[in-house]
C-alpha cells in the first residue's frame, strides 16, 4: 500500500511540470490599422489548431503585450488566424433601482459598441492571418477597412 500511495504521488507530481505540452513561441509586433488610420485601442487574438490561442493589446495601432503562457512570451509558431476587438470606452456601472425594468442592453459589460466592422471581431471570417516563425522578430501589419463601398 505504501508503494502503491508512494508510486501515485510520483506519477501525479510528474504531471505538474511548467513546460509540458507548450509549443515553442516567438516575438510579436506590428501595427494594425482601420482605414488608413491606427486603431486606437483593442485587443488581438492568434488562434491555430493544436496549440493554445495567443493575446495581446493595440495601443496607438501597435501590437503589445503578445501572450500565450506567460506574459509576452509571444506567439505559437506557425500559420494562425487572427481576430480583433475594438469597443468605445467602457461604460460605467449603474446600479438600477431594486425592482425596477430595464431594457436589455447587448454591451452591458461594459464594452461599449464596436468600433470595426464584426467581421474582424471572429478568427474564420476576418480574412486575418499571420506565420510566425521562430527565431525571428515577426512584424506584422494588419489593414482593417470598414464595411463601406468605395466608389
Amino acid at each position: 500500500m505504501k508503494y502503491f500511495a508512494f508510486s501515485l504521488l510520483v506519477s501525479l507530481s510528474v504531471g505538474c511540470g511548467e513546460n509540458l505540452n507548450r509549443s515553442a513561441t516567438a516575438p510579436v509586433s506590428g501595427i494594425v490599422t482601420f482605414d488608413g488610420q491606427p486603431l486606437a485601442s483593442g485587443t488581438i487574438i492568434f488562434e491555430t489548431a493544436g496549440s493554445r490561442p495567443a493575446s495581446g493589446v493595440i495601443k496607438e495601432g501597435a501590437i503589445l503585450n503578445v501572450t500565450t503562457y506567460k506574459f509576452n512570451d509571444g506567439v505559437p509558431v506557425g500559420l494562425h488566424k487572427i481576430s480583433i476587438t475594438a469597443t468605445e470606452t467602457e461604460k460605467k456601472a449603474v446600479m438600477a433601482n431594486p425592482g425596477e425594468m430595464t431594457a436589455f442592453d447587448p454591451n452591458y459589460m461594459g464594452g461599449g459598441n464596436s468600433l470595426i466592422p464584426p467581421k474582424y471581431n471572429n478568427p474564420t471570417t476576418s480574412g486575418l492571418t499571420a506565420k510566425i516563425k521562430s527565431g525571428t522578430e515577426n512584424v506584422i501589419q494588419l489593414k482593417l477597412e470598414s464595411d463601406k463601398k468605395k466608389i
